[in-house]
């Protein structure tokens, strides 16, 4: 299934990479950028609120995760899974900080490897659950003026629908094993506070956005801040470079576009919101790799596919 659908994700991700190579050639203004990031630095207290609610987004990530796994996991692996996963997903140009998350998991509280894999997916596709959720809601609350393309919905339907008819045909006792997985873990109150906690872990995650755009002294609404976000995060998926460059300011500019700013304002504002989270991902990065050190070979290694499925 993943060497079927690579192509289509190759061919997708190149072609954001030249959008985001044009948008560089015509709209970058070092000077523009440089000063954005000073105005910034300048208003430490708002800078430092906007890392502390990103910080907290990725705590209730951990929280929902724990709960996942009914309690098993300590909360600090499970942040530090989270953590080491959002570093190396910013040092590599593939997304492979899962498969260390689910390394670090099954290593540091000895949960089987794949009780880790099962959690993982079943969280990352909440994940998409929520971003599509709220794209969705964004374009029909916001009035956002924008028709998805025929032809996308076409080859998005035709993907999709080769994605499950593989999936069922080839994978049937595995689909079965992770629906009955899914089940338990989402059941009752302990899936009401898990989906909750998805849930509004992404609205804090707009934070960086927010914030930066009111430095700027930009007009975005806390809502239309959460849809920009949901969008570019969701762009994500083609990333082929270190914590998704090209994708993110490719997506955000389109997004906000949709509320006002100029393709310029956009792009200054996508290269300094992600210089932020760049930033953060270091910082936490380092201090995840001074609470519990792993060897850096060690972490590549876990990043291969073939290294998460051994036990």
């Amino acid at each position: 299934m993943n060497l079927s659908l690579k192509p289509i994700k190759i061919v997708c991700s190149l072609l954001i990479v030249s959008l985001f190579i044009y948008l560089s050639i015509h709209y970058f203004n070092g000077k523009s950028i440089w000063n954005g990031i000073k105005e910034v630095i300048q208003s430490p207290y708002l800078l430092f609120t906007m890392l502390i609610i990103y910080f907290l987004s990725f705590c209730l990530k951990a929280l929902a995760w724990k709960w996942y796994l009914n309690g098993r996991p300590r909360f600090s692996t499970c942040l530090l899974g989270i953590l080491y996963s959002l570093f190396v997903n910013h040092l590599l140009p593939i997304k492979a900080g899962d498969l260390v998350r689910m390394k670090l998991l099954s290593t540091r509280d000895d949960l089987s490897g794949g009780d880790a894999v099962h959690s993982v997916i079943i969280l990352r596709l909440l994940d998409m659950l929520y971003l599509i959720s709220f794209t969705l809601i964004g374009l029909f609350i916001l009035g956002v003026d924008f028709q998805i393309p025929l032809p996308l919905i076409i080859i998005g339907g035709i993907i999709s629908g080769f994605s499950i008819i593989v999936v069922l045909r080839f994978f049937p006792n595995f689909l079965k094993r992770q629906a009955e997985l899914l089940k338990q873990g989402l059941r009752g109150k302990n899936g009401l506070f898990i989906c909750t906690a998805v849930g509004v872990s992404w609205i804090l995650e707009a934070a960086i956005l927010y914030g930066t755009v009111m430095v700027f002294q930009g007009n975005l609404s806390m809502m239309e801040a959460v849809f920009s976000n949901s969008v570019t995060v969701s762009g994500q998926i083609f990333q082929i470079t270190p914590g998704g460059i090209a994708n993110y300011e490719s997506f955000l500019v389109f997004a906000i576009r949709l509320f006002g700013f100029t393709i310029q304002e956009g792009y200054t504002i996508a290269i300094v919101t992600h210089a932020i989270k760049f930033f953060f991902s270091y910082v936490a990065g380092a201090m995840a790799i001074i609470l519990y050190p792993i060897p850096f070979k060690t972490v590549l290694s876990w990043s291969r596919v073939r290294g998460v499925r051994r036990r």
